[in-house]
């Protein structure tokens, strides 16, 4: 607010400021002003309506909140939670577009249901910087294993239980190589690693 804003007695003194130590004792100039003077008690009078109303508020049922209205704004809290971090797949000048870590556990849980025999549990999605080296990773065709990449890939970590009878080896690299194409085909981000931990058995 520039100065000639700020609205102001015919004395000169600011009604922000007054404002500010109304409950302070006057000042030697207030004490003599009747603007200030005046000013002072209407501006009480504000407070305490104010207060009044406030108070009045916190016990009117119409102003209470709908039951189950807690419970509602936590829902969304524990949503927003699970959501995970996010990656950026595009950016452009009209805007970017991310996704989060639960649709991207989503979409691996997906493509594991599609490989029989494998029950998919829980996942952990790691999200690899944008420059980070690839030493020691599997690679996509075409780049050396000290390549960088110019687009943010993932490790994929994810548990699963595994039909008894199955040939486990075989059956996870199937697992792995259908993670390895939905990613790419869904998101457009390579999976970069995909660890998979098989943790149980269960009868087919």
């Amino acid at each position: 607010m520039a100065l000639d804003d700020i609205p102001r007695l015919g004395c000169g003194r600011s009604i922000d400021r007054i404002w500010a130590t109304i409950d302070r004792p006057p000042t030697a100039h207030e004490e003599h002003c009747d603007q200030c003077q005046t000013a002072r008690t209407r501006l009480r009078r504000l407070g305490e309506a104010t207060r009044l109303l406030r108070e009045s508020d916190l016990h009117d049922p119409a102003l209470k909140p709908r039951p189950g209205i807690e419970n509602a704004i936590m829902d969304v809290a524990r949503a927003d939670v699970r959501r995970g971090s996010s990656i950026r797949l595009r950016s452009a000048g009209s805007g970017t577009t991310e996704i989060s870590e639960r649709a991207l556990s989503s979409l691996i849980r997906v493509a594991a249901a599609a490989i029989p025999g494998v029950h998919p549990r829980r996942c952990r999605i790691e999200i690899r910087s944008a420059t980070a080296s690839l030493t020691g990773e599997d690679h996509p065709s075409g780049t050396n294993g000290t390549a960088t990449v110019a687009r943010p890939r993932l490790i994929v970590n994810l548990w699963v239980a595994a039909a008894r009878g199955i040939i486990i080896p075989r059956t996870m690299e199937a697992l792995r190589q259908e993670i390895s194409n939905a990613l790419p085909s869904g998101v457009g981000i390579g999976a970069g690693t995909v660890n998979i931990t098989v943790e149980d058995l269960y009868d087919a």
